[in-house]
């Protein structure tokens, strides 16, 4: 029980760590700002994975519930949707086709077809199978 204490208020600091520093002018959300500095925490060895994990593992097993109030008030705000629904769509579209093409350039520049190639991550193949246990 004490672990999912510590995990949930250590993952809450983070958050909230985030939060003020976007108040204090940083343009980055507060949500995110808490996720960099918690994943800097975590590859720095300030933070354990077993600390947190209990925590993380009950919040995502749980997820789809959190995601029930934004689903209601998006039900609420049907009326307003469906007056913006042509821009709502273009914008969505374009930001899937800008997200498509980024993700598949960067893949295309960091994953060379040929491993002998080089690149920033050449031999990525070897890599893989080494973390599936050599399969």
């Amino acid at each position: 029980m004490i672990d999912y204490f510590r995990g949930f208020g250590i993952l809450v600091a983070f958050f909230l760590l985030g939060n003020l520093m976007h108040r204090l002018g940083v343009p980055i959300p507060g949500g995110v700002l808490g996720l960099m500095l918690f994943y800097l925490a975590m590859s720095l060895g300030l933070v354990k994975v077993e600390w947190v994990e209990r925590a993380a593992g009950l919040l995502l097993r749980h997820m789809v519930l959190l995601f029930v109030p934004v689903t209601v008030g998006l039900i609420e705000l049907g009326p307003v949707l469906s007056k913006q629904a042509l821009p709502i769509i273009a914008s969505l579209l374009v930001s899937l086709v800008a997200v498509l093409l980024t993700t598949g350039l960067l893949g295309k520049w960091l994953l060379p077809e040929d491993p002998a190639a080089g690149g920033p991550i050449s031999g990525h193949k070897a890599v893989i199978a080494a973390t599936r246990g050599g399969q």
